[in-house]
């Protein structure tokens, strides 16, 4: 439905962005140097504007591998949901080890960053979405202060809740998802109903900011593997964030500044998934299916 119906209604006329959607995803890297990769992802590779690295000691050049594949999957959903986004690619994790911390605040802070011409370093990105699909059991005090500066910058955030079911830690929606400033996403199969790995659907974590998507039986074009979890449900979210703001700054929205303040705040973008989300179950829980609104604001529902 997302492809068949979303997309024939966003892209039946070609949009006239004056500015591209900019998302900046967190993750392993993307597999873009030998030439199996490069052919199954050009498509993809050609909407990367940017690689960067930020564990220690690390080059940006390693930004461009991605040994588990788990990055290169991740980006691929973001790029199939949205047409028309740009990448920047920020490596976090390191092969074998979880998301290095300060590394994931580090890039919080560099995409959300406004460019500066008069920096030495041109400032930051200034991206309008972060995905980040990984997380930990509890607080990290600089991430939070990273997520702050970023909302403060009108960029919404998006995590991956967990895939460990009702036997993960204390806090079963992990952390950077149960942050009250970040968008908490589950995995769910095609059919709305939550995955067997999604966290307890009665937490108090993120209740209010939390939504699934399709997280089973996902596939990436240069690996054979299947993925499953919250990590690639988690960028389908964040693509279709990036269609609101798509369409949003199509003309004549794109002339008015408080239209363009208003989709910036949390409320107002959780507001927006709201509407375009289906609750299945009595727990109430929202799977993502945007082609209902989108299908109202193009005139075809």
């Amino acid at each position: 439905m997302l492809e068949t119906t979303t997309h024939e209604l966003m892209y039946k006329q070609d949009l006239q962005l004056t500015v591209a959607i900019k998302i900046a995803v967190l993750d392993t890297g993307f597999a873009y140097t030998n030439s199996e990769d490069k052919r199954a992802l050009r498509p993809y590779y050609q909407r990367i504007k940017k690689f960067a690295n930020f564990i220690e000691g690390g080059s940006d050049a390693e930004a461009r591998t991605d040994p588990t594949g788990h990055g290169t999957a991740v980006a691929v959903q973001v790029l199939r949901v949205s047409l028309k986004a740009v990448l920047y690619i920020c490596r976090v994790v390191s092969p074998g080890s979880g998301p290095d911390k300060s590394a994931v605040e580090k890039a919080i802070r560099k995409a959300a960053a406004k460019p500066d011409k008069g920096n030495p370093d041109g400032g930051g990105w200034g991206v309008d979405i972060i995905n980040m699909s990984f997380g930990w059991p509890y607080h990290h005090e600089g991430v939070r202060q990273a997520i702050n500066f970023a909302r403060q910058n009108g960029v919404h955030l998006f995590a991956a809740t967990s895939n460990d079911g009702l036997l993960g830690p204390p806090n079963d929606i992990l952390y950077p998802a149960r942050s009250e400033s970040v968008i908490a996403v589950d995995a769910a199969d095609g059919h709305g109903e939550h995955a067997k790995s999604a966290p307890s659907s009665t937490s108090q974590h993120s209740r209010g900011s939390r939504f699934s998507a399709p997280g089973l039986g996902i596939t990436s074009p240069n690996r054979k593997d299947i993925w499953e979890g919250s990590s690639f449900a988690c960028p389908i979210v964040a693509g279709v964030a990036a269609l609101i703001l798509e369409f949003v700054r199509q003309s004549p929205l794109n002339k008015s500044a408080s239209v363009q303040n208003y989709v910036q705040e949390m409320p107002a973008m959780l507001a927006l998934l709201r509407s375009m989300s289906s609750e299945k179950g009595p727990d109430g829980l929202k799977f993502l299916t945007p082609w209902k609104l989108i299908g109202i604001w193009f005139g075809g529902g």
